[in-house]
């Protein structure tokens, strides 16, 4: 109670950060939230939020004006009220200034928030209070020119580092707060983008979504670390093109950084009519030998591109996948995604070690609308799917992660997950929602040093530890057939419940309470935490 009082304080002076989820205020939980009910009701196209964060623009089409965020309600007003003013307002919500006239609209926020929390680990129980100072930018040129800015800087002012870690791994992908004692952090997003018509280019660094899940997802999730990286995005009539080309980071088995590595990704989708989506995904990663202009090319083909030549072949990293979205009925949605690491026709159904060049991942879920409360009462539930080795590649370092974390789902392959997710709208900008979700992996064998279990055949090191379970580790994928949950067997049962609502204009409050327990495998936990988090202003 203390450490939570100090925190609620502290929200006055300084800031802390936010978990990587909330890079840009497009990702907000209210609006995203907000405009996935509106596609649960029916009837904007599916297509329109499968690729998230939208344009400011497009959510005058998509939400109503008072489910809109505030800094978006006053970009399309200010043409109304040209000028320079110093703490500008849209109703009772303020900023700190702002500037328009009939082409240019600019709007400056700032931010101080406080975190504080406590987390138990085994028998450890630990205390946290984290602080941060930030500031955000809005620039709007006519409907052309978009620019979005979110810089701040935080620090840890009282607690163990490991406490903060565990309510928010994200800190530990933060150079600045490893290298510094772990005491210091700091975080940038931005982007700038180009647009016209329905078509759009988008540079820069921030958090992108891509599927259509409210939990996860398993091409692209939000819960990956940021990526710097060019957006081409086009919407014809009921086909929307996307294609992304962007820079990861990656480590070798030594844990030394991979010089220069990069994913590609296409996605062609069609809405052949309202309520239902088809899209086809082609991926790649690549790294080692600089920007490669074969992935460049937003029209090639990365798998055929990728076979042209024996160093490609031999060492990049592709990937395909299918998408399937249908909403049958106002308040329903089903959707699916079908994932192809690696795919050799005449050994589909191969169960011995020739079988092992296929390799696969899905996830099929459902979300529903229920007339409970103000706003409704959200329901999900999906059951996720990642075979052994997927995600994975045998050069080690061209696996589908950055910053040693997965793009896709969160969680590891050679692994299943059943997960259920309630939402309840408290208000427009109130809601309560609670996860839950089992998790089964079948994990990697380790010796008695705690690495993955090797022999020395002919000379050579060879990893018959490597069940498929480590998404770093692809090699020794043709050691013997591979079967799910082959390994060292672990569950793991987590829930979480949190509280986000804006309780007074520019008051923004998060309480999460999470539990997570893990039997079995090669490290069996049982941890408990709970967060305040206080913020003043975004």
């Amino acid at each position: 109670m203390r450490y939570i009082l100090l925190g609620c304080c502290a929200a006055g002076i300084l800031a802390g950060t936010l978990s990587a989820q909330n890079v840009d205020a497009l990702s907000d939980p209210w609006t995203y939230g907000l405009a996935f009910r509106r596609i649960l009701l029916g009837p904007a196209p599916l297509q329109q939020i499968v690729l998230w964060p939208i344009p400011v623009g497009e959510l005058a089409g998509l939400l109503p004006g008072s489910e809109q965020p505030p800094y978006a309600q006053w970009l399309d007003s200010a043409v109304q009220r040209p000028g320079f003013q110093l703490v500008p307002s849209v109703g009772s919500h303020r900023f700190l200034l702002g500037a328009s006239d009939s082409l240019l609209q600019l709007l400056l926020h700032l931010s101080l928030m406080s975190r504080t929390g406590v987390a138990r680990y085994g028998d450890t129980t630990s205390s946290f209070l984290l602080a941060r100072l930030g500031g955000q930018a809005f620039v709007r040129y006519r409907d052309v020119l978009e620019g979005f800015l979110d810089i701040s800087n935080g620090a840890r002012l009282a607690g163990p580092p490991e406490a903060a870690l565990r309510t928010d791994p994200s800190l530990g992908r933060i150079l600045k707060f490893t290298i510094e004692g772990q005491r210091y952090f700091d975080r940038y997003a931005g982007y700038l983008q180009l647009r016209w018509g329905s078509a759009r280019v988008r540079l820069g660094r921030e958090v992108l979504s891509l599927g259509y899940s409210p939990i996860d997802n398993l091409i692209l999730s939000a819960q990956a670390p940021m990526l710097d990286g060019v957006l081409l995005d086009i919407t014809h009539s009921r086909l929307r093109f996307t294609y992304l080309h962007a820079a990861a980071e990656g480590t070798d088995t030594a844990g030394a950084p991979v010089p220069s590595k990069y994913i590609a990704l296409h996605r062609l989708g069609w809405e052949p009519f309202p309520g239902l989506s088809l899209a086809l995904y082609d991926m790649i990663v690549y790294s080692g030998r600089g920007f490669d202009l074969a992935y460049a090319n937003p029209l090639a083909f990365f798998v055929s591109a990728g076979l042209q030549t024996a160093e490609r072949s031999n060492r990049d990293n592709s990937l395909l996948a299918l998408e399937l979205a249908l909403r049958p009925r106002p308040r329903v949605l089903l959707y699916g995604t079908l994932l192809v690491d690696d795919l050799n026709y005449s050994t589909l159904f191969d169960t011995s070690i020739a079988g092992n060049t296929n390799k696969f991942a899905f996830q099929l879920g459902a979300a529903t609308l229920l007339p409970v409360g103000p706003l409704g009462l959200q329901v999900a539930a999906e059951y996720v799917r990642i075979g052994p080795f997927v995600y994975t590649h045998r050069t080690i370092v061209n696996s589908w992660t950055h910053l040693n974390a997965p793009l896709g789902y969160s969680m590891q392959p050679n692994s299943d997950r059943v997960a259920l997710q309630l939402r309840s709208w408290l208000a427009p900008r109130a809601m309560l929602t609670l996860t839950a979700d089992y998790t089964r992996h079948g994990e990697n064998l380790l010796g008695p040093d705690g690495k993955l279990l090797t022999e020395v055949r002919n000379g050579v090191i060879v990893p018959i530890g490597n069940v498929g379970g480590d998404i770093l580790r692809g090699d020794g994928d043709m050691l013997a057939p591979n079967r799910f949950l082959r390994g060292v067997r672990s569950s793991t049962r987590r829930f979480q419940l949190q509280l986000a609502a804006e309780w007074l204009p520019n008051l923004r409050g998060f309480v999460t309470v999470g539990y997570l327990h893990r039997s079995g495998g090669n490290a069996p936990t049982r941890q408990l935490w709970g967060v305040l988090e206080i913020r003043l202003g975004y």
